[in-house]
């Protein structure tokens, strides 16, 4: 069972990824938005790890349905929780469905749905 530092690791591993390779203005902005996600799934689930209210399998959660139900209940996740799953829906989207999304439509994804999220699981996990 990962612990809360290794998630916050794994989620500046994946910020320092998508910095190298340029992913704002990359053409594959699809993969983008798929790293983005998985950004903030690593801070969720480090939220999540710290969050002794929750059941175990809420704590640890082995798929995303298992996830969204834990951010559903805990109480630091609640005022993000919908931008969350908006990045997690185009997240599915960009790997499952469509191929490409405008580029405005990343920029704007990153500003009101990425970024927001970032910083509050950041806030909330004591890292500047």
């Amino acid at each position: 069972m990962p612990n809360t530092q290794f998630h916050i690791s794994k989620a500046e591993r994946n910020e320092d990824f998508y910095q190298t390779y340029n992913l704002d203005i990359s053409k594959f902005n699809e993969w983008a938005v798929v790293v983005l996600f998985y950004i903030l799934l690593h801070y969720v689930d480090a939220v999540l790890r710290q969050d002794a209210s929750l059941p175990k399998e809420l704590r640890d959660p082995m798929n995303h349905p298992t996830r969204n139900t834990a951010i559903s209940q805990c109480s630091a996740l609640t005022p993000i929780s919908s931008m969350y799953i908006n990045l997690y829906n185009r997240s599915r989207e960009a790997r499952y469905g469509k191929i490409h999304f405008p580029n405005s439509y990343l920029s704007g994804l990153t500003t009101f749905s990425f970024k927001p999220v970032q910083d509050h699981l950041r806030k909330y996990l004591g890292l500047s």
